[in-house]
């Protein structure tokens, strides 16, 4: 199994606009998200909550610190694909994606599985077939086509 130890953060901004008290809860459903068992622990990863040196730093933040870090004017998360910095998107957090037709919850778990992907070095893909589960790298965000909604890896 590989393990992998992750830092996560909620910016100041972020915990103001969105009148957060407190910050660790997020944290904790992004440890259950990122060791779900449909998840990447299924192709043996694991993942661990640090205060220090971590490989992979999650950070909740506003659009517009993504748009500044990553270069998106869509309103999207990223994460650097074999890297270890990926930023969530604080909107699609608390608001999810309505082309995704993913509730909120699932919405979080595609959320950060497709992000961990990135991190983990997988690129994007299509919809595979008409009916088919979306896979876990499409962008749902921006819709799943033909595909059926899915938060599996």
């Amino acid at each position: 199994m590989k393990h992998i130890r992750y830092k996560f953060l909620v910016d100041d901004d972020v915990i103001k606009h969105y009148n957060i008290r407190i910050p660790v809860q997020i944290g904790y459903y992004v440890g259950i998200y990122l060791n779900d068992p449909d998840g990447w622990s299924k192709h043996g990863y694991s993942f661990e909550p640090v205060e220090h040196r971590e490989k992979v730093l999650i950070r909740l933040s506003m659009p517009n610190t993504i748009k500044k870090i990553c270069g998106f004017s869509e309103n999207l998360s990223c994460a650097e694909l074999g890297g270890r910095f990926m930023y969530l998107n604080a909107d699609r957090w608390f608001h999810g994606a309505s082309a995704s037709k993913l509730d909120l919850d699932d919405y979080r778990q595609y959320m950060i599985s497709h992000e961990i992907g990135h991190i983990l070095g997988h690129e994007h893909k299509k919809c595979p077939c008409k009916n088919c589960p979306a896979p876990i790298m499409m962008q749902q965000t921006k819709g799943i086509g033909q595909c059926s909604p899915n938060i599996s890896v």
